[in-house]
């Protein structure tokens, strides 16, 4: 016979590098690089193994005490502890709030004062937050502050650049060269203090309760939304947010510069010119537009007759307008309107995350129609890193935001 306790413990310090891996690249919101895929799967190929090798262990020490053991023991039952899927996770939490593999998730949600609701295993929440440059605009290129364990919600104080006199390219910094024995002069840095606070965001899905009762249904469908939901909803709230409540969106703060178009409702050449002329260079700069655009976009040409703009039709309409990546989001203005076409570098943008994500589910408002509400929530800021437009040596004014604004009366 097999020592029982030697294979749980292996399978639980498998489990724990596995959930190491996660835990790595949820802090970093992003997924698995192609070396953490093949190492977390050879590592699950492990763990699949030792469950399957514990299970016949289990039954052939049954058989040997003959048969008496059809029902597991209080010990063998604890280590069944482990939900295999978000799906799962969410059944078990609208079947029973205090089933006692959700204890240590109930208390982690308590520990951050979240109002209401179980926090969600790192290995899951890791799943909603896995948003690619295709999925979101902000997120994937934004400088990214993950959520402190201690006060994960607590408000947080950087420095940012002061634009707002004499020479500010870099914030006021003055570079000297100095001669042999001479005295290093002081620098006249000037910064501003930018600070942080995690709100709240909630989303909500409706499902059937016969629905629910499928897990893998639950984890595939329930995943797919919400991370879409979420990837849209601060997509929205960092392009356009107004700060109350919310995160302060680049492109309607005071360092954005606001180009004016040729002609109302109309993009052209001449605009985009125009508005690379105006960005500041040298960062990542990404194009956000509205899918309003296309008709105009796709049949563009430059001064020479040349297509400007020729997508890879094969990806998914993405592509590179004037040497940078764009993406059409859904919270763009459409054609005509201030912003439907945005230039930026969200290098010079910050986000803080806070605790986050929890779960709710709560059949009682419609539980005559046998439909569970299920709540996600989180916590979240964020705000430019820069307090308005620089202004280069020579005195040309650019900026990491740049819109597409009216056109000059």
């Amino acid at each position: 016979m097999k020592n029982l306790i030697d294979l749980r413990k292996k399978l639980k310090d498998k489990k724990d590098e596995m959930r190491a891996l996660i835990t790595t690249a949820q802090t970093e919101k992003r997924g698995f690089n192609d070396e953490e895929e093949s190492k977390f799967a050879a590592m699950e190929e492990e763990a699949r193994s030792l469950e399957d090798e514990i299970k016949l262990e289990e039954r052939a020490q049954q058989l040997a005490m003959g048969g008496a053991g059809t029902k597991r023991s209080v010990e063998d039952s604890q280590h069944e502890d482990e939900f295999r899927n978000l799906g799962e996770f969410i059944a078990a939490y609208r079947e029973d709030p205090h089933d006692p593999r959700l204890k240590e998730y109930r208390e982690l949600a308590a520990g951050t004062k979240a109002s209401g609701g179980v926090f969600v295993p790192p290995k899951f929440s890791a799943q909603l937050f896995e948003i690619t440059p295709e999925q979101a605009v902000v997120r994937p290129r934004a400088v990214v502050i993950p959520a402190d364990d201690v006060a994960p919600d607590a408000s947080i104080t950087f420095p940012a650049l002061d634009q707002g006199a004499g020479s500010n390219m870099y914030g006021g910094v003055e570079v000297t060269w100095i001669g042999e024995g001479d005295e290093k002069p002081e620098t006249n840095t000037k910064f501003k203090d930018l600070t942080l606070t995690p709100h709240e965001v909630a989303a909500h899905i409706v499902i059937t309760d016969k629905l629910l009762r499928n897990a893998p249904a639950v984890n595939t469908i329930v995943t797919r939304l919400f991370r879409g939901a979420i990837a849209a909803a601060e997509d929205d709230a960092f392009l356009y947010g107004n700060g109350v409540g919310k995160p302060s969106g680049a492109v309607v703060s005071a360092a954005t510069v606001t180009v004016p178009r040729e002609t109302a409702n109309q993009i052209k050449y001449a605009d985009i010119v125009a508005m690379l002329a105006k960005a500041k260079l040298g960062g990542s700069l990404v194009w956000a537009a509205s899918q309003s655009i296309l008709p105009q976009l796709l049949t563009m040409k430059d001064d020479a007759g040349n297509l400007i703009f020729q997508p890879n039709i094969a990806d998914k309409m993405t592509g590179t307008l004037l040497g940078y990546p764009i993406r059409f989001t859904e919270n763009a203005p459409v054609l005509g309107t201030v912003g439907d076409l945005v230039l930026a570098d969200l290098g010079y943008y910050l986000i803080k995350d806070g605790s986050g994500i929890f779960i709710q589910a709560s059949e009682h408002p419609l539980f005559r129609q046998n439909k569970t509400i299920i709540k996600a929530f989180w916590n979240v800021d964020g705000k430019p890193w820069v307090s308005g437009p620089f202004t280069l040596k020579n005195g040309y004014q650019v900026s990491p935001f740049i819109k597409l604004g009216a056109p000059t009366v």
